[in-house]
This record gives structure tokens, C-alpha cells and sequence, in this order.
């Protein structure tokens, strides 16, 4: 017999030993009882064979920036099968009923980190952001012009309440950036080896950060983050005194991040990668509370095949909206296909969440309906860049 349900906290473990075997690690019976007790608003959701645990995954409640507003945010994270139990198409049971769970908690948006881009592509999900990842070398590391602001360095303690304002500042300007909590800097940022600094600027204002470790002649800055140039040259400048010790410089960072082409030799390595795929949950209340850079009247026809609740017809008409929801089978939307436009929710998510464009989707194929909505489209959607700095 087969049942899916939300697991209890004595069934944690079994959650816990399926993890260690899936993705090859392991914890000691310490280690156990402190994560399972971090879990507590997380929720586990498996499927059961019998007595025994065959698949899972957790839905982590969270909370991200788009278009400088809050969302909230299902994080799918720990989808894990035993071996003995594959091929049961149990993923798809509980990538199904989770939408449905974080519907019913509002979370409009969900995300995750994939291990096969193309499987989570079909469920909806689909690519928001990529990172940047520099490597200098030690001959490059040439400081810019002096700053007068000064550098202190930050204690596990203080790291919150000293470097979380910058970060929600700089988190704004990107889509999808998280919302961190105080829990979230102690327990998924922090770690034992990790090094914080803040730079104070001319100002006397808090206006950047590096988070870095250092290990085996390499210096791995996990996060840079500043609000303004002064801040930036103040950072590197510092990186730069690391000379004597570090042989490279590995850097996290947007894609956008200029600071390649401020260096004395910009002939760096930098290797782009995709990271984090979004999703939206529940269409109508993301499209009631988007805020569009301009208002105007569209039909946007969607198709979700694993969340049917947003199958139909959204009429956009100059800030309000209107939804249609899809009567007969088969058929994509109310409204003749020559009126509006035709998407599914993979491409939807990765235009109102992500940075890519409704002209760009229309020319790829993503996107159908005539050239003057798609215009129309492109001048509703603010033009932001996604990025995530964290995982789970």
C-alpha cells in the first residue's frame, strides 16, 4: 500500500537517512538531532511503501526580493528516492502535492537548485539566474586607487545586526535574492571557518562586505557586497593585501559584476554558470500583487499542467486583472488564440521572475500571439537581473 503524507518529528530520522544515502554524506547522532531540530517549520513531505519511507522532499518556508518587493517563498530542497523504489514516478507525486501545500500556505513562488535542469523544467521550473565565478591570480591582485574609509572585522555574533542592512539594500537590486533572517546568517551563512570584514566608508556608513575563507593559499570569497564604487575599490583593496598569503582569488558574484573590467588586467578566469530554477505556484495573486512598470490591457493565456488551478486567461486591463480559468480539456485558454499572448508557466516564471524578455522568448518559440502584444509585454515587465547568493 502506498500513501503520501507530511511526515512527524519522530519520522524526521528516517527523512534524515535517506538524505545521507542520496547525496553521500554523513552525520554523527549529534549532528542529527541538532538538524532535525532546525527543521521544525520545515515541511517534510514522503511517500510511504508500507512501514517504509521510499521518497521525499522539504518544503522550506522562506521569503525574496522581486522588483524590490517581498514574496513569499517555497524552497524545494532533499527530493530523495531509495534505490529500490525508483521509476515509481513518486518525484512527480510529490512535486504535485507540494504545489498544492504551498498554494494552500500562500507561497506564490517556489525555487530550487537542480540536479538535471531539463526534469525540473518540465514541472514548471525554470532557470531565473546564473553566477560568475572569478578566479585571479596573485600577480593580479594590483589595489585601485586609495579609499579612506576604514575595514573592521566582524564576529560571528555581531554578523547579523552589522552586515544584514547592507545586504537587504543590494539584495533589492536582483530578482529572487533571499530575504535572510537572523536564523538564516547563524546557521546557513556562518560558518566555522568563515571570515567577515565591513567596510566603513568616508561617510562613516556601513556600505560593504566580504564573507571569505581562506584555506591552502587560496583566498574563497563567498560573498562581495557592495552599495557604491567607493565600497567596491575598499574591498578589493583589501583582497590585495592578501598577497603575501594567498596564491589566488576565487570570487562569487553576479554575472554583471564589472569588476573584471576594473582590473589592471581583466584577462581573468570567469566561468558562468546556471544556478537556481523559479517557479510561480499560484499565477492570480503573483500577477495581482507584480508590479509592472506599465499598466495596459493584454491577455496572457497560460498553461500548467501540474498545477491546473492556473490553466485559463488573465486579462490585464490597466492594473486590474481578471482570470478566465480554463473550461474544457485540451484547450489552453477562453479567449481565441489570435487575442494575447500564449505561454506555459516554465516560461512565464522565468519572464516575471528571471531576466529573460518577452521579445527574446517570442523570437526563441516560448511565447506565441501577435508582435504588437509582445511589444506591449516588453514594456510591462521591469528589465532586473535575477541572482541568488545562498542554497538549500
Amino acid at each position: 500500500m502506498t500513501e503520501i503524507r507530511i511526515l512527524d518529528k519522530e519520522e524526521l530520522l528516517h527523512a534524515s537517512l535517506l538524505s545521507q544515502y542520496a547525496f553521500q554524506y554523513e552525520l554523527t547522532d549529534e549532528e542529527v538531532k541538532e538538524r532535525i531540530e532546525q527543521q521544525k517549520d520545515i515541511t517534510v513531505l514522503g511517500i510511504f511503501e508500507g512501514e517504509q519511507l521510499a521518497s521525499k522532499l522539504q518544503i522550506i518556508p522562506l521569503a525574496i526580493y522581486i522588483n524590490e518587493q517581498v514574496y513569499s517563498m517555497g524552497g524545494i530542497a532533499g527530493v530523495a528516492t531509495w534505490p529500490e523504489f525508483r521509476r515509481k514516478k513518486h518525484v512527480s507525486t510529490l512535486i504535485t502535492n507540494a504545489l498544492k501545500i504551498m498554494k494552500e500556505k500562500k507561497q506564490l513562488v517556489s525555487f530550487l537548485h537542480p540536479f538535471k535542469i531539463s526534469f525540473y523544467r518540465k514541472f514548471g521550473w525554470d532557470l531565473y539566474c546564473e553566477r560568475a565565478n572569478l578566479e585571479i591570480s596573485k600577480s593580479d591582485l594590483v589595489p585601485f586607487s586609495m579609499t579612506h574609509g576604514v575595514i573592521k572585522r566582524v564576529a560571528k555574533e555581531e554578523a547579523f545586526a552589522t552586515l544584514s542592512i547592507i545586504y537587504e539594500t543590494y539584495a533589492k537590486q536582483y530578482n529572487g535574492m533571499l530575504k535572510r533572517t537572523e536564523n538564516w546568517w547563524t546557521h546557513r551563512v556562518y560558518s566555522k571557518d568563515s571570515h567577515f570584514i565591513v567596510y566603513i566608508d568616508e561617510q562613516n556608513q556601513p556600505a560593504g562586505y566580504l564573507h571569505y575563507k581562506m584555506k591552502d593559499t587560496v583566498m574563497d570569497i563567498k560573498e562581495m557586497v557592495y552599495l557604491h564604487e567607493e565600497a567596491r575599490r575598499g574591498l578589493w583593496n583589501f583582497i590585495c593585501q592578501h598577497d603575501s598569503m594567498a596564491d589566488k582569488v576565487r570570487i562569487l558574484t553576479s554575472t554583471e559584476d564589472k569588476l573584471p573590467y576594473l582590473l589592471q588586467n581583466p584577462f581573468i578566469k570567469k566561468d558562468i554558470t546556471p544556478y537556481f530554477m523559479g517557479r510561480i505556484v499560484d499565477v492570480l495573486p503573483f500577477l495581482q500583487s507584480y508590479p509592472f512598470h506599465t499598466y495596459e490591457s493584454l491577455f496572457l493565456h497560460v498553461y500548467d499542467q501540474y498545477a491546473p488551478w492556473n490553466n485559463g486567461t488573465y486579462y490585464l486591463n490597466n492594473g486590474d486583472i481578471t482570470f478566465y480559468q480554463k473550461e474544457q480539456e485540451g484547450s489552453i485558454c477562453v479567449h481565441p488564440p489570435k487575442r494575447g499572448i500564449q505561454l506555459d508557466i516554465s516560461t512565464l516564471s522565468s519572464l516575471l521572475i528571471g531576466n529573460q524578455r518577452p521579445t527574446f522568448l517570442y523570437e526563441a518559440g516560448k511565447i506565441s500571439g501577435s508582435k504588437d502584444d509582445v511589444d506591449r509585454l516588453e514594456k510591462m515587465v521591469p528589465n532586473r537581473s535575477g541572482f541568488f547568493l545562498d542554497f538549500f
